[in-house]
């Protein structure tokens, strides 16, 4: 599987998936979903070139050195922001899940704690979450600033606001710089390659201008056993099957949590479409027995699934 790094600078604050509560809208990822970043790139795609490229895709664009937690890199602590990996883990979780023993497998040391799909980066030289034990990658958790935007709605006719007609968003900063993958096989991203796109809501899109720049072609090998979901991922959408979970006496090899996919797709015969449903968490952990039709529903954000032996060693790969 051959993808495109591309780093994303970000000035100032922008806002992500958002959910409504009275006349508030939170940010409710710490990352840049999928459908969001495909969109914007696609619009500025279709101002320079006039037309788009409908099988162009991108996965959730993550601040610069972070990634999802999986099962396997807990928290060192119930209620901690540290975070321990043992290093080769996947791979060695994954011989021993060849062995049938899902217990052992399962098994994790200390006071462990999963907390899949929190976003994590690997730590510095300083932090207090740095151990001397050798053998283990140990990261911590990441928390973008915040900050809250009051926003009033003008009536058009009257020129004039209501009651009840204030809102409050919440725009979040990622820091300079986040990172995502996107096909390799399309020119988008060598046309858009070092211009601006608009991410986030909002009329006036203050401080949403991110620049786009290509850094290189990475290859992974094809997803195989015990892989790891970058993205939201659904082995079986609508009848159709892009890849096949093993399974041990009657129980699928899924390591992770769900979430809920939603998404706004709209064509030139088909508009206003919402379609939800539940999918396996970004994080999680799947042993993949076989497939080849990932990138079938990757438009959608859906299905980054990656053969990696341990979350610092993408990190790695990925600079």
């Amino acid at each position: 599987m051959q993808f495109s790094l591309v780093k994303l600078e970000v000035k100032g604050y922008i806002t992500t998936q958002m959910r409504k509560i009275k006349n508030y809208y939170f940010s409710v990822t710490d990352y840049i979903p999928a459908t969001t970043l495909r969109g914007a790139i696609l619009a500025e795609y279709y101002y320079q070139k006039g037309k788009l490229d409908l099988n162009f895709y991108a996965s959730p664009a993550y601040p610069k050195d972070t990634l999802p937690a999986h099962y396997f890199s807990p928290a060192t602590k119930r209620k901690g922001r540290c975070f321990a990996e043992v290093k080769g883990i996947l791979s060695q979780k994954e011989k021993e899940l060849d062995s049938g023993d899902i217990g052992k497998a399962l098994k994790l040391e200390g006071e462990g704690k999963p907390k899949i799909g929190t976003l994590i980066r690997l730590v510095n030289a300083n932090s207090e979450c740095l151990d001397m034990r050798e053998g283990v990658n140990y990261y911590e958790q990441y928390v973008p600033e915040s900050s809250i935007l009051m926003h009033v709605a003008i009536d058009k006719q009257t020129a004039s606001s209501y009651h009840q007609m204030l809102f409050a968003y919440e725009y979040k900063k990622f820091g300079d710089q986040m990172w995502t993958l996107t096909s390799s096989d399309s020119e988008v991203i060598d046309v858009i390659n070092k211009s601006y796109i608009k991410v986030g809501r909002g009329k006036s899109r203050a401080g949403s201008l991110v620049r786009v720049e290509k850094v290189k072609d990475i290859t992974f090998d094809e997803p195989k056993g015990l892989s790891y979901c970058l993205s939201p991922c659904i082995p079986l959408l609508f009848g159709k099957e892009f890849f096949k979970v093993k399974t041990i006496n009657g129980t699928q090899l899924i390591i992770g949590d769900t979430s809920y996919y939603s998404g706004w797709f709209t064509t030139d015969s088909l508009s206003g479409q919402k379609p939800v449903f539940k999918t396996i968490k970004e994080g999680s952990l799947i042993y993949v027995e076989s497939g080849k039709d990932f990138n079938k529903v990757m438009p959608g954000g859906l299905n980054f699934i990656l053969k990696i032996d341990d979350l610092k060693s993408l990190l790695e790969k990925l600079r």
